[in-house]
């Protein structure tokens, strides 16, 4: 299980799950930048489509390895980002935005303050009003999924990846019911495996330790919102346990929750990295 070589024959699905609600206004560190969340999930889903495009590129050109779509959910409800739902690598790739600067407040090295500017393609503008309609959008994600698992073409393939990123509680379910939608979301499944359902969780306190795919006794001093989300989070599959223990480190011991916690964007793009490649190489 979730050992199907990515190819254009047997492509793979993304689904990046963005909360654009009003709590996103506030400010986080993500190691020596300070933004608010909603400019953080844009970065980090920003960086996420552009190393999509970049994996996928070949001498011949860009190769549709990947099926992306790019779900917001926020003060005007769910919203589809990538227009009519999942659309090819291939075709973002040809509608690439040109690269913006971004500036960001920095701590420099010797302590001081600066507005430092960073280069990006934007495929997403930060966005923060609203409530946090996530079980909505969640039932909107796991549709799309059961629709692109039961084709014919995709049955074999690696399972399709999620990546909710969110500073934490759904303002349309109860946690109960938020467990239960990701529950089904997380059994639709290819041949070679369940969905995989990561979970970002961004959050301003500055006190509480970094966590990147905990295992249980690593979330006991969590917010009830942060533990709601990881057990809302797939067990990562033993195939990629080797990865997460060189990540992780020494005392690492599976199962791993596909969450992160309190990270920084170093740590967010890592746990993305292990969670959106597969364990063979793409061909």
């Amino acid at each position: 299980m979730y050992t199907q070589e990515i190819t254009r024959r047997h492509r793979t699905a993304f689904v990046v799950m963005l909360d654009q609600s009003a709590s996103m206004q506030g400010r986080v560190r993500f190691g020596r930048m300070m933004m608010t969340k909603a400019e953080a999930v844009a970065f980090t889903a920003n960086a996420l489509v552009t190393e999509l495009v970049d994996r996928s590129r070949r001498t011949d050109g860009v190769r549709n390895y990947y099926d992306v779509a790019i779900v917001g959910y926020g003060g005007d409800g769910v919203e589809m980002l990538t227009t009519d739902g999942f659309r090819s690598i291939e075709e973002l790739a040809r509608h690439a935005p040109r690269m913006k600067s971004v500036a960001f407040e920095e701590l420099l090295p010797d302590g001081t303050a600066a507005m430092v500017e960073h280069s990006c393609e934007q495929w997403i503008e930060a966005k923060a009003e609203g409530t946090t309609p996530m079980y909505e959008a969640m039932l909107r994600v796991r549709d799309m999924l059961a629709e692109w698992c039961a084709k014919p073409e995709n049955r074999e393939s690696f399972p399709p990846i999620v990546i909710n990123i969110t500073d934490g509680e759904a303002s349309d379910c109860s946690d109960s019911e938020l467990l239960d939608i990701c529950s089904q979301l997380r059994a639709i499944a290819t041949d070679d495996g369940q969905v995989l359902l990561l979970n970002i969780h961004i959050t301003s306190s500055d006190t509480l330790p970094s966590i990147i795919f905990p295992m249980a006794d690593e979330l006991l001093s969590a917010s009830r919102h942060a533990r709601t989300l990881a057990e809302c989070s797939s067990i990562m599959p033993e195939a990629f346990s080797d990865a997460i223990h060189s990540l992780k480190g020494m005392g690492a011991v599976p199962p791993y929750y596909g969450m992160g916690y309190n990270a920084t964007i170093v740590e967010l793009l890592s746990i993305i990295n292990i969670g959106s490649r597969s364990i063979t190489n793409m061909a």
